[in-house]
């Protein structure tokens, strides 16, 4: 917390102590079991400054799936669709004419 922040004259909650440990632990359960948290592992947490940078990452992932699925595969120019293994088609090397 920054130091700037006046806490002094601040007062307990009233209602922590009728809660106690067990129920903040419930409480606690319920909020990471939620289907809206996510927790990363801390190899790709630590990849990331900040909650928002995750955000724009997965925005970013999620459009490019949404663009690799709207536009179809094309073959580069020039190049030819090879026959599949076990193909019948048989080359003879004698000229046809």
């Amino acid at each position: 917390m920054r130091r700037e922040y006046e806490l002094t004259g601040g007062r307990p909650n009233p209602y922590a102590r009728r809660l106690g440990a067990g129920g903040r632990k419930a409480i606690a359960e319920r909020y990471f079991n939620a289907d809206h948290v996510v927790q990363l592992d801390d190899d790709v947490a630590g990849a990331f400054a900040s909650g928002e940078a995750v955000n724009e990452a997965l925005r970013l992932v999620v459009r490019l799936r949404a663009l690799a699925a709207a536009t179809p595969r094309q073959r580069a120019p020039g190049t030819r669709s090879r026959a599949k293994k076990g193909s019948s088609r048989k080359r003879s090397g004698a000229p046809q004419g």
